[in-house]
């Protein structure tokens, strides 16, 4: 709320210290309008014969009311200045609660209300960011080897499930239709909250087209059914990406660096998707699909439900189905080890 307070006589520390109690006891009754929209303005001055004089203006959305009050003592006038003001703003919201409580009801002196336009259509609403070719190239420059592992371990996975056209799609493939779809200026896009899944949706479908493209296609004689392309970048040789012939080698370039990961916890870390991995290997597709997107890639449920165009109770079914599984599965395998670590002895035994 808007105030101000505008003094025609000396100020006094008690009286406007009254005056400031009095305007917080009337905020709450204005909790139900925007109190931007909301402003008081007040005059106090001598009267000439009644001693003070008091007068408020409040202005809403909805209307505005004048009060004014003449005392003898400038406390009083406060007062009473506010008590009438008071009474007008109870009246006005009673009214308008009546008015849109009982709008088929036709009151004698009451205007009909008249349709209003939606929220959505009037200037006041904020648009969210669509996203721009310019979000989808940052992205991709900071997430382009998670969106590949993403898409290999996906091609791995449908092509161990029979789908042989996609022996003849690579990684590099996927992620360059993903990317190309991505930058469209024709299709539609989402705004720059889902970018993430919306990349990763793309990329599902890149694969699901490139498998329908190449389905008369036929494989090379020396080709392997997995086998993927290496990539033609400098990926391996790391560290001729900040390094060359032509240049010192500091002191400073060999600083490892404490953010990235050390080879151990690569390594323990890739054993164990690996792991969970292989051992939803037997689960179905969605409840696979669901729980890795979920586990690895870190995505909501809302996010999956976006990536997979399912629903978000069946999103959630099939995390709790594939958690399940995946633990009666690891309860399997550490079964089987335990009994293959027992098996040794007793065949060295055997054989000695």
């Amino acid at each position: 709320m808007n105030v101000h307070i505008t003094y025609k006589l000396d100020k006094s520390p008690s009286a406007e210290a009254y005056l400031q109690t009095q305007i917080h006891k009337l905020g709450p009754r204005l909790h139900v309008f925007n109190p931007d929209m909301v402003s008081l303005r007040g005059v106090l001055e001598t009267a000439p014969k009644t001693g003070f004089r008091v007068m408020l203006n409040l202005r809403l959305p909805s209307g505005q009311m004048v009060s004014r009050a003449h005392s003898v003592s400038l406390r009083a006038a406060i007062r009473m200045a506010f008590e009438d003001l008071g009474k007008q703003l109870r009246k006005h919201k009673d009214h308008l609660r009546s008015e849109y409580r009982y709008p088929g009801v036709h009151i004698k002196g009451r205007r009909p209300i008249a349709p209003q336009v939606s929220f959505e259509n009037t200037i006041a609403v904020v648009a969210p960011a669509k996203v721009s070719s310019m979000d989808v190239n940052h992205f991709v420059n900071a997430n382009l080897d998670r969106l590949r592992r993403y898409v290999e371990r996906e091609l791995a996975f449908r092509r161990d499930n029979g789908q042989k056209r996609l022996r003849a799609v690579s990684v590099e493939e996927v992620v360059n239709e993903a990317i190309a779809q991505a930058l469209d200026e024709r299709r539609e896009r989402p705004e720059k909250i889902a970018l993430e899944p919306w990349l990763y949706r793309l990329s599902r479908s890149a694969m699901d087209r490139l498998s329908n493209q190449v389905a008369g296609a036929e494989l090379p004689a020396d080709s392997v059914p997995g086998e993927m392309l290496p990539p033609l970048d400098a990926r391996d040789e790391e560290m001729l990406q900040f390094f060359h012939p032509d240049e010192f080698l500091t002191r400073e370039s060999l600083i490892a660096d404490s953010h990235l990961e050390s080879p151990e916890d690569e390594a323990s870390r890739e054993e164990l998707m690996n792991m969970v991995e292989r051992a939803l290997r037997g689960a179905p597709t969605r409840q696979r699909e669901a729980f890795l997107l979920f586990l690895l890639e870190g995505f909501r449920p809302a996010e999956i439900a976006q990536i997979t165009e399912r629903g978000m109770d069946e999103v959630l079914d099939d995390i709790r189905e594939a958690r399940q599984y995946l633990r009666h599965s690891l309860t399997a395998m550490r079964k089987q080890r335990r009994k293959a670590s027992e098996r040794e002895p007793r065949a060295r035994s055997k054989s000695a």
